[in-house]
């Protein structure tokens, strides 16, 4: 299996440092790590976009919506449960990014 491929993550509009599948008992839920308000578990309520960290900034500046686009909370609760994706920590999300 390839490498997980690195993206930065928006909720709500808001960058978050990390998001990872916990295995509750109701079927998995995402978890989403923010600098300020900590852990949560994020639903379908959410607006959730992914931006992939592979191209350079300066391409990424061309893209609609600079790059980032949405994805619904099964696409990525499957994304990062299979190792699809990882999210990138804070440093390397805000280097030469927005």
């Amino acid at each position: 299996m390839p490498p997980a491929r690195k993206v930065a993550q928006r909720v709500n509009g808001v960058r978050t440092a990390n998001a990872r599948v916990n295995r509750a008992q109701k079927g998995p839920e995402l978890i989403v790590t923010d600098l300020v308000v900590g852990e949560f578990a994020a639903d379908e309520n959410f607006t959730l976009e992914l931006l992939e960290l592979v191209h350079p900034p300066e391409m990424r500046h061309r893209l609609p919506n600079g790059g980032w686009r949405k994805v619904s909370l099964r696409i990525l609760i499957a994304l990062l449960g299979n190792g699809v994706v990882r999210v990138a920590d804070r440093e390397v999300k805000l280097i030469g990014h927005d």
